[in-house]
């Protein structure tokens, strides 16, 4: 695959591309690779999504799996803007995933939630730098790609997506930059199941003005077997909070499904094509 440099776009060839290009570049460690379909304009939606190392290369994935984002989009009947950010294990913070999808004021306000969760994920010692993450996806790199392809980033069109602790850091993006995202996307949702408050304190952070549509779910197997109750809670707290079913809020359980990118890639075109209609 071609260098990618800092500063720079680079096209990337994909053996699935159809009327489509991949464009990639480097933001302060972080790779960003951005499906834009052929017909890009100036109001195609936009959907930023987290760990994009899992949603196009086999080689790059962690499971060895991908999302199977391109094949899924290229059937939309609107094909949106994808923005995939990911930063490469560090030898010196060997889980900075972790530090960098931890909602940081939510664990700052409790220190005992952020004790919990390094302990469970037997992650050594660090500090959740969540708000600079997101500041970067808001003010550096969608901004960055929005030039490049001449893109007017509008709230409606935009979606923040992701899984696990991706998803759960896509409730917490929201909250940080309501005027930003318009929908957000969470799959698998990773609520901290060894410290539930860690529900209200987040979902209570969500804007009511302007309000952004949820979708949230979990499976019931594996590791998703863990959410049944927090996933329903959460969507307790919303519903008991104003986001009414339908347009506003999805709330699903897929019986019979794991915490596996093979998953989320058969939800991801209902997901989607809710989002967009």
């Amino acid at each position: 695959m071609t260098e990618i440099n800092e500063g720079t776009w680079t096209e990337s060839d994909h053996p699935d591309l159809v009327d489509a290009k991949i464009i990639t570049s480097v933001f302060s460690n972080h790779r960003v690779d951005v499906y834009v379909p052929d017909d890009v304009n100036a109001q195609t939606p936009v959907l930023v999504m987290h760990d994009g190392k899992n949603l196009f290369w086999p080689e790059f994935s962690t499971m060895g799996n991908t999302w199977g984002v391109i094949s899924v989009v290229q059937q939309l009947p609107v094909r949106p803007v994808v923005i995939g950010a990911w930063i490469k294990d560090q030898p010196d913070v060997p889980m900075i995933r972790l530090f960098e999808l931890t909602p940081q004021n939510v664990i700052e306000a409790d220190p005992n939630i952020w004790t919990n969760m390094l302990i469970a994920a037997n992650a050594g010692e660090g500090l959740p730098i969540g708000n600079e993450y997101h500041r970067m996806l808001v003010e550096d790199i969608a901004p960055a790609v929005a030039q490049e392809l001449g893109l007017e980033l509008v709230r409606e069109r935009t979606a923040l997506c992701g899984s696990s602790m991706g998803g759960l850091t896509s409730l917490y993006g929201t909250a940080l930059y309501p005027e930003f995202y318009g929908t957000l996307l969470s799959l698998s949702t990773h609520w901290a199941y060894w410290e539930r408050k860690i529900i209200p304190d987040l979902l209570s952070m969500l804007s009511k003005d302007p309000r952004a549509r949820i979708w949230i779910d979990r499976g019931t197997e594996e590791l998703d077997a863990m959410y049944e109750g927090l996933h329903e809670e959460a969507a307790d707290y919303l519903r008991a909070n104003g986001w009414q079913d339908g347009r506003a809020l999805q709330a699903h359980v897929f019986a019979g499904t794991n915490h596996s990118e093979p998953v989320w890639q058969d939800r991801l075109p209902q997901i989607l094509n809710w989002w967009l209609s």
